[in-house]
């Protein structure tokens, strides 16, 4: 019985992607035929994504999605771990009510931040139309410097860094050379998470960017549907919503071992 509504769950989950992927295959007549085909009757189209890359140069969105991402999970990964080593391990005044004040913000509801962050971005940092409005607040998440204090506060004796500053190691060398590699399954989970999140924002996008040359891919296909004269191509949105997807699947499964590991280890940790 459990195995079965396993597979009548994988199967709700995995449907609407199946529908994705064969919808982009489809013309028209198929995807609004008043008898659903769930495969391609006339045979597999790919004129949706001939049309994706030499009508609106999709490459560019990829790409910009790949950029944004990759900076916004490096930083994060530097700036948490930094901030949730000095959480961790070292001492000074007003620690453990900073620490409390910081994880207080993640009950803040998002759309009580937008407004603020948008005029801090335009208005203050006159930020508009670049990417660093994605980047800077990114980096030090009240939910990456908490996962990340956990995992050193769990992983790293208070011994190691006696003996590594006995031994003459600067702390800033003592976090690089000794805390983030024994860390490696806390940076892969929150490196996944992080790499997900900056690769799928719409929002901030498209109250920041007036530029179609720096747009996103999420943010790309909106703009694509709405310079379509009349009714939207949806085989080509479909399109682009696969190739928008296969990065995170290739992210997923290239680093899966890693995540599951860092999961379990935080789970094992926090019951220990």
């Amino acid at each position: 019985l459990v195995y079965i509504l396993l597979l009548v769950f994988a199967v709700i989950f995995v449907f609407p992607f199946y529908d994705m992927v064969i919808g982009s295959f489809m013309d028209d007549n198929d995807l609004f035929s008043l008898h659903p085909t769930f495969w391609p009757r006339e045979g597999f189209d790919v004129d949706a994504y001939k049309e994706l890359f030499a009508v609106y140069n999709f490459w560019r969105p990829l790409l910009n999605s790949f950029y944004v991402a990759a900076v916004r999970t490096a930083g994060t990964l530097f700036f948490c771990s930094l901030a949730g080593f000095t959480f961790a391990k070292r001492q000074f005044p007003g620690r453990d009510k900073l620490f409390f004040l910081m994880l207080a913000t993640m009950m803040l509801p998002y759309q009580a931040t937008i407004i603020p962050w948008y005029l801090l971005m335009i208005k203050v940092l006159k930020w508009a139309d670049t990417y660093w409005p994605f980047w800077v607040p990114a980096w030090s998440t009240a939910f990456g410097i908490f996962l990340m204090r956990q995992f050193i506060a769990a992983s790293i004796p208070d011994e190691m860094i006696e003996a590594a500053a006995i031994d003459g190691c600067s702390v800033f060398g003592t976090f690089v050379r000794i805390v983030l590699p024994l860390v490696k399954p806390g940076l892969a989970v929150l490196g996944i998470i992080t790499f997900v999140n900056g690769w799928n924002i719409f929002l901030e996008p498209l109250l920041i960017l007036s530029d179609p040359d720096k747009f996103t891919a999420p943010l790309a296909l909106v703009a694509f549907q709405g310079s379509q004269r009349y009714a939207p191509r949806y085989a080509m949105l479909f399109a682009g919503s696969t190739l928008s997807t296969i990065p995170l699947l290739i992210i997923f499964f290239a680093f899966q071992r890693q995540l599951i590991s860092g999961i379990m280890s935080g789970a094992i940790k926090g019951q220990g």
